[in-house]
């Protein structure tokens, strides 16, 4: 039996690297309003850590959908393995108050193992090494651990992306448009005194953004499925619901298949190597870009690593377990800051889009993810055409 449990401040803790992270309240909302996804990627003999107000909802959807159960403690004897939304020295220290023994814990080391691996640097050792293996990279973004160097770097780019390297879903990111002016300075400055350094990168003109997601079990690295994602100004709104072979024909209208398949591979065995001692095991992303170089489209194969459960991966296993075969649609998380504005775009969208589901598989219309109520900032849901 596997538990479950949805962290999404896990960036933010790595980034602190202490166990007695304590998350700001915002952190804290979206994990309380957002914690019914795992029923959706759980395994249905798994379990789920939910909320007391979360239990209805799942109560209602498993009368339709094959979920998985809720975590009691009197389930602690029986757990044998633990699956939270990323690990760090936080969630460590969490699950170890929640009394699991240590064998089911990763070591310090391992856990400082993730946090190296989870850094952005580890984008440009991948590039390098799928360069090496033949793959055709992009410039190699650079690392940079100085506030003068960060600047003449953003000096130099006509357009250019500066990242913090512990950071997620688009945090954590400024644009620079050829001058260092104050936001960055500040920015870089900032970042190089909490982080060490930041990393910096020339900017590519997108296409179209995908990710490839794999799991790393203790046999090997498995290729899980591609997502593919929006996103504004570098942060994550959604994904296109679609079969992995329509997103293949998608981004085959940029780059030929041959050479997708060739990253894959070489990515798989990258990985393999680089997570041999850290003894991760779960799912990660690789995020990708097809970009256009003036003269065609080229792929950008690794933009960045999430090593940890990531939204990609949630909606392709909700779209393979509980869509209708065939059918399409958009996977999205959103934010509202008023209050109740969240559950008018539920009511709306019940509305409109009317819910049809058959044989435990939606076939149209919309369905949230997570419970919805007037004081909800966070909505997850999937709407079906």
């Amino acid at each position: 039996m596997k538990l479950h449990l949805f962290n999404p401040e896990n960036d933010l803790a790595l980034a602190d690297g202490g166990f007695s992270y304590c998350p700001p309240p915002a952190a804290m909302r979206i994990a309380t309003e957002l914690a019914s996804l795992p029923l959706w990627y759980a395994g249905a003999e798994d379990v789920v850590s939910l909320p007391d107000e979360h239990i209805l909802f799942r109560n209602a959807m498993a009368t339709v959908f094959n979920l998985p159960k809720i975590y009691n403690p009197s389930m602690r004897q029986v757990v044998t393995s633990l699956s939270p939304w990323g690990w760090s020295a936080q969630m460590r220290h969490r699950l170890k108050a929640m009394g699991f023994a240590k064998e089911l814990l990763p070591s310090d080391a391992e856990i400082e193992q993730i946090r190296n691996l989870s850094n952005r640097v580890l984008t440009i050792d991948v590039l390098l090494a799928l360069r090496n293996s033949g793959v055709d990279t992009p410039p190699l973004p650079q690392y940079i651990d100085n506030l003068d160097d960060a600047v003449s770097f953003v000096n130099r780019c006509e357009r250019c992306v500066v990242k913090a390297p512990w950071s997620g879903s688009g945090k954590g990111i400024m644009w620079g448009i050829g001058r260092a002016e104050e936001p960055m300075v500040h920015f870089c400055k900032g970042v190089i005194r909490r982080q060490g350094g930041v990393v910096c990168e020339h900017f590519l003109n997108v296409k179209t953004e995908f990710a490839m997601e794999f799991l790393a079990t203790a046999s090997g690295i498995e290729f899980a499925g591609y997502s593919l994602f929006t996103a504004e100004n570098g942060a994550y709104v959604g994904n296109i619901l679609a079969s992995n072979e329509e997103v293949e024909r998608r981004i085959s209208e940029y780059i030929p298949l041959g050479k997708i398949s060739e990253v894959k591979k070489c990515l798989c065995d990258i990985m393999r190597n680089l997570l041999a001692e850290s003894g991760y095991h779960g799912y990660f992303g690789v995020d990708m870009m097809v970009y256009d170089n003036g003269d065609g489209c080229r792929l950008n194969p690794c933009m960045e690593i999430n090593l940890r459960m990531n939204m990609g991966v949630v909606s392709r296993l909700f779209y393979d377990r509980f869509v209708g075969y065939g059918c399409k649609g958009i996977y999205r998380v959103s934010y509202f800051k008023g209050n109740g504005e969240a559950y008018r775009l539920h009511l709306e969208m019940q509305s409109e889009h009317p819910l049809k589901i058959v044989n435990g598989r939606v076939v149209k219309g919309y369905m949230n993810l997570v419970p919805v109520t007037p004081d909800n900032n966070y909505i997850a849901y999937a709407i079906i055409e």
